[in-house]
C-alpha cells in the first residue's frame, strides 16, 4: 500500500469514527436543548451561526491557498519554506480576527432587523457578544496550525484531539441544559472548549514540527505575495458563494417568517449536516492525497481517478439524498414529534439540494488541490446574486421553499455546468461533455432509486418505532439493488470496489501478521 493510500486511510478512518461520535453527541444535545430550552432559542442559535458564517468570509480563503503551497514543500521537507508560509499565515490570521471583531460590531445594531421576533425573554446583544468571541477565538488562538498537519495528510491527529474534547463538551453541555436550564452559559461553554481544542492541537504541532518555531527573518517575495492575492481574492468569491447558499438561509427565514421556522429548518439541517460530515470523512481524507497526486501523477491517471470518486460521491450522496427525501419526515416524527415536521415537498427540495452540493463538493475538491483559482473567478458573483434574488422574491410567495429552491437554481445554472468546464479544460486538457452526460445518468437513476423506496416505505402505515429501522432497511437494500444494475458495470466501479478489496485484505493481512507476532514472542 502507498503512503498516500495509507495516510488517506489513517485519515478516514480517524474522521469516521470523529464524525459518528460528534454527529450522535449533537443529536443528544439536540434533544435535550429542545427539551429544556425549546425551539426559538433553536432559531437564535441557527440564525447566529449563519452570520457569523458571512463575517467569516473576512478569511479571504487564505486556509485553502496557504494548504496548496504547502504541498510541495511538506513531501520535499522544505523546512525553511515551510517556516516562511506558516509566518504568513500567523500573521494573516492575527489581522483576520481583528476584521471580523470590527464587522461584528458594525453588525450589531442591526439585530431588531434582522430578527423579525419578540426576543425579550433573552439579552439578544450578550448572546451576540459570545458568538462574536468564538468566531474570533477561532483565528486568534492558533487555529491556523491545524492546515499544517492536513497539507501533510496526518489529519487523523487532529482528529483523534477533537475526539476527548467533542465527548467533555457534549457532556458539560447537557448539564449545564438539565442543571442550569440557561442559554447564556451553553454557548459560553462552546467557547471554552473551541479555544481548548486549538490550543492542544497547535501544542502537537510545536512537537511534531518543531523547525516551525525557529525564528526566520526571510519573508514571502512580492511576486509571489501578488500572485497569492489574486488567488485569495478568487478563493474569497468561491467562499463567498457558498456561504450565501447556505449562510443567508436564516437570515432571511428569520427576517420573512420568524425564529419558530428558523429553529424547524435547523432541524433538518442537523439531519444534513449530519449526513454531510459522516460523507465528508471521505473528502477530508482524501483532499491532501488529490493535491500530491495532482503535483506527482500524470494527467491521465488523474483524471481517471477524478471519475472513480466521481461515481463515489454519486453513491454516496444519492443514496443520502435519497434517505433524506424517503424517511427525514419520519425520523423527526420519532426524534422529537410531528409538530417539528415541515413537509414531503421540503424534504424532495432539501434532498435534491444536498445531492447538489455532493457533487460541487467533488469539483471544489479538485479545483482546489489543482490550484485553478483564477479561473472563472467572477462565476460565483453571478451564483450569489441569482441566489439571494431568487430566494428574496420566492420567500415571499411559497416561504421557506423558496429558500430552497434559491439555492438550488444558483447552483444549477452557475456551479454544475461552469466547474467541470474549468476542471476538465485546465486540469486535463479535455473537454466536459462525458462528465455532463454521465452525471445526468447517474441523476436520473437517483431519481428512480428515491421514488422507488419512498413509495414502497409509503406503505406501511404502522406508527411504531422499530418501523423507522425497518423503513431505513428496505430504502437501503432498493438504492443497492437499482445502483449495483445501472452503475456497477463501469470501469471506475470495478476500479473504486477493487481498491476497497485491497485496502481491506490489506487491513486483514496486517491483523493476521501482528496476532502470528504476538503469538511467536509468547
Amino acid at each position: 500500500m502507498s503512503s498516500r493510500t495509507s495516510y488517506t486511510l489513517k485519515n478516514l478512518i480517524a474522521n469516521g469514527i470523529n464524525v459518528l461520535l460528534t454527529v450522535t453527541l449533537a443529536f443528544v444535545v439536540r434533544t435535550v436543548f429542545i427539551n429544556v430550552l425549546g425551539k426559538e432559542y433553536l432559531g437564535i442559535t441557527g440564525l447566529f451561526n449563519n452570520i457569523f458564517s458571512i463575517l467569516a468570509l473576512a478569511e479571504l480563503g487564505i486556509g485553502s491557498a496557504i494548504a496548496y503551497k504547502l504541498y510541495k514543500p511538506l513531501a520535499e521537507h522544505d523546512h525553511q519554506r515551510t517556516r516562511v508560509l506558516m509566518k504568513f499565515y500567523k500573521k494573516a490570521y492575527q489581522i483576520i480576527s481583528l476584521v471580523i471583531l470590527v464587522l461584528g460590531l458594525l453588525t450589531m445594531p442591526f439585530l431588531n432587523f434582522i430578527i423579525k421576533d419578540d426576543v425579550r425573554f433573552v439579552n439578544i446583544y450578550i448572546v451576540y457578544a459570545i458568538f462574536l468571541f468564538q468566531s474570533i477565538s477561532t483565528y486568534m488562538f492558533f487555529a491556523y496550525k491545524s492546515t499544517l498537519i492536513k497539507a501533510d495528510q496526518r489529519e487523523y491527529v487532529t482528529v483523534v484531539i477533537g475526539y476527548f474534547v467533542e465527548i467533555i463538551s457534549s457532556i458539560t453541555q447537557i448539564i449545564i441544559l438539565i442543571v442550569f436550564e440557561n442559554y447564556i452559559t451553553y454557548i459560553a461553554s462552546l467557547i471554552f472548549f473551541n479555544i481548548i481544542k486549538n490550543i492542544l492541537i497547535a501544542r502537537r504541532v510545536d512537537k511534531d514540527y518543531a523547525y516551525i518555531k525557529e525564528k526566520t527573518t526571510e519573508t514571502l517575495p512580492k511576486k509571489e505575495l501578488k500572485e497569492m492575492f489574486k488567488d485569495f481574492r478568487a478563493l474569497f468569491l468561491y467562499k463567498a458563494n457558498s456561504v450565501v447558499l447556505t449562510a443567508t438561509d436564516n437570515i432571511i427565514i428569520s427576517t420573512y417568517i420568524g425564529l419558530a421556522t428558523v429553529g424547524l429548518y435547523s432541524n433538518y439541517l442537523l439531519i444534513t449536516t449530519g449526513l454531510r460530515r459522516i460523507i465528508n470523512t471521505f473528502y477530508n481524507a482524501v483532499k491532501a492525497s488529490i493535491g500530491n497526486l495532482y503535483a506527482t501523477s500524470d494527467k491521465e491517471h488523474t483524471y481517471f481517478i477524478f471519475r472513480v470518486i466521481n461515481i463515489f460521491t454519486v453513491i454516496l450522496f444519492g443514496g443520502a439524498s435519497i434517505g433524506i427525501y424517503a424517511l427525514s419526515n419520519t425520523f423527526i416524527h420519532y426524534w422529537i414529534g410531528k409538530h417539528y415536521i415541515i413537509s414531503q415537498t421540503f424534504s424532495l427540495l432539501l434532498a435534491l439540494e444536498f445531492y447538489l452540493k455532493g457533487l460541487q463538493l467533488l469539483l471544489s475538491q479538485f479545483r482546489t488541490s489543482m490550484g485553478l483559482f483564477q479561473q472563472a473567478k467572477y462565476r460565483p458573483i453571478f451564483s450569489m446574486i441569482i441566489n439571494l434574488v431568487v430566494s428574496l422574491i420566492l420567500v415571499q410567495y411559497i416561504g421557506v421553499y423558496g429558500v430552497i429552491i434559491g439555492t438550488i437554481i444558483s447552483s444549477l445554472s452557475t456551479y454544475m455546468w461552469f466547474d467541470p468546464i474549468i476542471i476538465h479544460k485546465y486540469g486535463f486538457n479535455r473537454k466536459a461533455t462525458k462528465y455532463f452526460i454521465q452525471n445526468i445518468y447517474y441523476l436520473l437513476i437517483t431519481f428512480i432509486a428515491g421514488y422507488t423506496s419512498y413509495y414502497v416505505i409509503s406503505l406501511i402505515t404502522l406508527e411504531r418505532y422499530y418501523i423507522l429501522f425497518t423503513k431505513i432497511i428496505i430504502c437501503v437494500v432498493i438504492t443497492a439493488i437499482i445502483y449495483s444494475v445501472f452503475l456497477f458495470r463501469s470501469r471506475e466501479a470495478k476500479y473504486l470496489l477493487k481498491i476497497i478489496k485491497q485496502i481491506f485484505t490489506s487491513k486483514r493481512k496486517a491483523f493476521k501478521e501482528r496476532r502470528n507476532l504476538e503469538e511467536a514472542n509468547e
